[in-house]
């Protein structure tokens, strides 16, 4: 960290082109642009606008810092420590995925399933940091909501969350692989997850911001039961999920004819595969049979 000056262009300049071994140089770009804005408190169009204005001692250091957590390819939002949702910011660390715009789509097309019903029961398993559960806390007032996870870390986190976004959660831990951690679980309304669904096989794929850093539990199944936290999820609507009540995933692209398959034949009707803006099909949707 030796600058002739602490001027932000001549900063800018030279981390950029130190990130350029590490990230596509547009990406480079837009993560240090986003770091500068953050840590100085400014937009990036006021940074464009005034090259040379000036920083300080303590916050060079603390974005050379940064720019060696990003050398580590760890994600922006890891090293924020917050991450954007719907329109709010949550708290995320290591314990809980990075939210998705995908997941964003799976609940906004709840919210407009939903939006015409009162008071539901809705439970989200899985819940991470939390997102799914506030953001249909935020735009379902009337509803109760409530949220699993196996891990109490991400239990904790997003906890959290709720708390400082002044929501009233349910939170409780629950291993939706072991039906035994499922007796005191209530009835609801509606279920909804984003499971682990990303086969092992993918990995090879995927960027080392995602391998290294992002839960491994939260994200990954292996390539001979793929779809074993649907199947389980189904299992526990059984008991847990009222007549005619609605269950919304989001799932992998390439099984939407496999978990059409087992929303058939575990009960359900009504079955609808939704695309992502992508163009993937991302989310799907069903009402359990009367029983």
């Amino acid at each position: 960290m030796d600058f002739r000056s602490n001027k932000v262009k001549e900063i800018r300049e030279t981390y950029i082109k130190e990130l350029q071994s590490y990230y596509p140089v547009h990406e480079a770009t837009a993560l240090l642009d986003l770091i500068l804005s953050h840590r100085l408190l400014i937009n990036r169009t006021t940074l464009a606008l005034n090259p040379e204005l000036r920083v300080s001692e303590s916050e060079m250091l603390i974005v050379h810092f940064d720019v060696k957590e990003l050398k580590k390819y760890r994600p922006i939002q890891y090293i924020f420590g917050e991450a954007w949702f719907d329109g709010f910011s949550l708290k995320v660390n290591e314990n809980v995925l990075i939210p998705r715009p995908e997941t964003e789509e799976l609940v906004l097309w709840a919210v407009d399933s939903l939006q015409n019903k009162k008071n539901l029961s809705i439970l989200d398993i899985g819940t991470g940091s939390g997102c799914i559960a506030i953001a249909l806390a935020k735009r379902l007032p009337t509803s109760h909501i409530s949220a699993c996870d196996v891990s109490r870390d991400a239990l904790i986190l997003a906890g959290e969350n709720a708390k400082n976004l002044k929501l009233n959660i349910d939170f409780f831990n629950l291993d939706i692989l072991k039906s035994d951690s499922w007796i005191n679980a209530c009835v609801y309304d509606v279920i909804i997850s984003n499971p682990p669904y990303v086969t092992n096989s993918e990995k090879a794929a995927m960027q080392p911001n995602v391998l290294n850093w992002e839960p491994s539990l939260a994200l990954f199944v292996n390539d001979d039961d793929p779809l074993i936290y649907y199947r389980k999820t189904l299992q526990f609507c059984i008991n847990h999920l009222k007549s005619s009540g609605t269950v919304f995933f989001e799932i992998n692209q390439h099984f939407g004819n496999e978990l059409y398959d087992l929303l058939s034949s575990s009960g359900f009707k009504d079955i609808i595969i939704k695309k992502d803006l992508s163009g993937n099909d991302r989310m799907l949707s069903a009402v359990k049979l009367q029983q």
